[in-house]
C-alpha cells in the first residue's frame, strides 16, 4: 500500500468539512444544549452518591457526539455512488484497498475535528489534572472514531440504498448509546437488567467513554483498566475497517457500484 495516496483520500475527507457548515453548527448546538441544559437538570435528580454526575455526563454526550459526527461518511458513500463520484475515485490511479483505508482514516479524523469545540469544552468544565493522561484521551478518540467511520463505510457498501441505511443507523442509534456508559455507569445498568448490563460490555462507546473519563479522573462507571480499553477500541477499530475493506472491494466489482 502507499501510504502517500492514502493520505491524500484521508486529506480530502478533511477537506469537505467546508461543505458541512450546517451541520457542524447544529452538532455543536445540540452538544451545548444536553450539557447546559439535560447534564446540570439530570444531575440533581440522581443519588447523592454519584456527586460527579455531571461530569460523568458530560463526557458522555461528547462521546456521543463524537460518533454521530464520524458515522456520517455512510451517507457520503451513498451520495457518490448516486452521483458518479465513485466511478471517478475508481479512474484514480489508486487500489481500493488505499481509497477505503484512506477514507476510514479520514472519516475518523474528520470526526475529531468537527467535534473540537465540544471536546475544549469538556476539557474545560471537568478540569485537566493531569496532561499526560490526555494522550490516553486523544487515543481512545481516534480509534473510537475510525472505527465507527468504518462501520459507516460497512454499513453503506452492505445496504447500498440510502433508505435502508438511514433506516439500520436509526435503529441503531436508538440503542447504542442508551446500552452503553454513556448515561449511566455499569452497575446501575446491570442491576435493572444483566442483559442489558453483557451488552453495555460489548459496545464500543462504554470503553470510549470510560477511557475518557479515567484521563479526566472523573469517578464512577470505570469498567476496567483503561489500556485494556484502548486495546479493545484498537480491535473495534481494526475490525470494523476490516469488514469496511471486504464489502467496499465485493461492490466495487465491475468497475462501479453494484
Amino acid at each position: 500500500m502507499d501510504i502517500k495516496k492514502i493520505y491524500l483520500v484521508a486529506e480530502r475527507d478533511i477537506m469537505s468539512i467546508t461543505q458541512q457548515k450546517a451541520f457542524i453548527i447544529m452538532r455543536w448546538v445540540w452538544f451545548f444544549v444536553q450539557v447546559a441544559i439535560f447534564g446540570y437538570a439530570l444531575a440533581n435528580l440522581v443519588s447523592p452518591s454519584y456527586y460527579y454526575y455531571k461530569e460523568y455526563y458530560t463526557v458522555g454526550i461528547y462521546i456521543v457526539t463524537l460518533y454521530s459526527s464520524s458515522i456520517t461518511i455512510a451517507y457520503e458513500i451513498l451520495e457518490e455512488a448516486e452521483s458518479g463520484v465513485v466511478d471517478y475515485l475508481l479512474s484514480l490511479p489508486i487500489t481500493r484497498k488505499e481509497l477505503e483505508i484512506g477514507r476510514s482514516i479520514g472519516g475518523g479524523l474528520r470526526g475529531i475535528i468537527i467535534t473540537l469545540p465540544p471536546f475544549i469544552t469538556t476539557l474545560y468544565l471537568i478540569g485537566v489534572t493531569d496532561p499526560v493522561l490526555l494522550i490516553e484521551a486523544g487515543i481512545s478518540i481516534f480509534l473510537l472514531s475510525f472505527g465507527v467511520a468504518g462501520l459507516g463505510i460497512t454499513l453503506a457498501s452492505t445496504l447500498k440504498s440510502g433508505d435502508k441505511t438511514d433506516i439500520i443507523l436509526g435503529m441503531i442509534d436508538a440503542f447504542i448509546a442508551r446500552l452503553s456508559t454513556v448515561f449511566y455507569p455499569i452497575q446501575a445498568i446491570t442491576k435493572s437488567n444483566p442483559v442489558y448490563g453483557v451488552l453495555a460490555r460489548l459496545n464500543p462507546l462504554t470503553y470510549a467513554a470510560d477511557v475518557l473519563r479515567a484521563s479526566l479522573l472523573v469517578p464512577q462507571g470505570i469498567t476496567l483498566d483503561p489500556l485494556m480499553g484502548i486495546m479493545i477500541l484498537f480491535a473495534f477499530a481494526i475490525g470494523t475497517t476490516t469488514l469496511a475493506v471486504l464489502f467496499y472491494e465485493r461492490n466495487l466489482e465491475g468497475g462501479g457500484w453494484t
